[in-house]
């Protein structure tokens, strides 16, 4: 029953996500067809079958551009509904008066809220993959544009997924949602702004602390860098953070008194 109340308190900020992201991806992969004749939209579907491979990578380009972010969002939003968020209103009294430990409490709802990250990741890009095949009809030409399309939420709710333990951890912390997704914007930024002034002023290159899977896509889109080429190294720290901040909002839940 407590999925179900996750659920609950989610689904507004889940099903905007979901709108949002979809229509976007359909948007950018209708977009090499669209076009105006005296003042009436119409679409072109010959772009598709004469460049099949070009349109392809083009409208995966313009996808990844802005959907690169997704698995960071639906993290922040979806996690900032954590059961740490209802100490402050005084809510969650009633709910640790039932049969039901702290810990079963947080994981359940880390639990729902990936279930939701892996449905607003899969949904855009497979429906976009599925609308590009069948709009270019050449399935082997834009074969590598369209596997990308279904690598690509894999890879985003990978790089999201520290940062739902993170909103987790700093909900249970702050005891509010605002300050869940204040603190974890802080410290996003933060560590941001430190990377780049290692990297600038002093020359050093350090590797990413978990979007090293994130930026590799990137790069294959680009420059056609090797699979082999993918950050192990960046994958493995993110499931270690992905489990660990969670186990760390657990710890506080469990001593924390309302």
């Amino acid at each position: 029953m407590y999925a179900w109340k996750c659920w609950r308190e989610s689904r507004a900020r889940f099903i905007f996500l979901l709108i949002m992201f979809t229509v976007t991806a359909l948007l950018f992969t209708l977009g090499p067809g669209l076009g105006e004749r005296n003042g009436w939209w119409y679409f072109d579907r010959s772009e598709y079958l004469s460049n099949p491979w070009s349109t392809g990578h083009m409208v995966f380009s313009m996808i990844l551009g802005v959907l690169w972010c997704s698995g960071f969002l639906s993290a922040v939003f979806l996690g900032a509904t954590a059961s740490g968020s209802e100490i402050e209103p005084g809510t969650i009294e009633y709910l640790w008066t039932r049969p039901r430990t702290r810990t079963s409490v947080t994981w359940t709802h880390w639990g729902v809220c990936v279930a939701e990250m892996v449905i607003v990741a899969v949904v855009p890009l497979y429906l976009a993959a599925a609308l590009l095949g069948t709009l270019t009809r050449h399935w082997n030409s834009s074969g590598q544009v369209i596997s990308e399309l279904l690598i690509a939420p894999w890879v985003m709710l990978i790089v999201g997924l520290p940062l739902l333990g993170l909103t987790t951890l700093m909900t249970a912390l702050r005891r509010s949602a605002s300050g869940g997704l204040i603190y974890t914007s802080g410290v996003v930024i933060v560590y941001a702004l430190l990377r780049q002034i290692i990297i600038v002023p002093l020359h050093l290159n350090p590797p990413t602390l978990f979007t090293g899977p994130l930026v590799w896509l990137v790069n294959n889109n680009q420059f056609g860098a090797s699979p082999i080429a993918f950050p192990w190294g960046a994958l493995w720290r993110a499931v270690f953070l992905a489990a660990a901040l969670p186990l760390a909002a657990q710890y506080l839940l469990k001593r924390a008194e309302v």
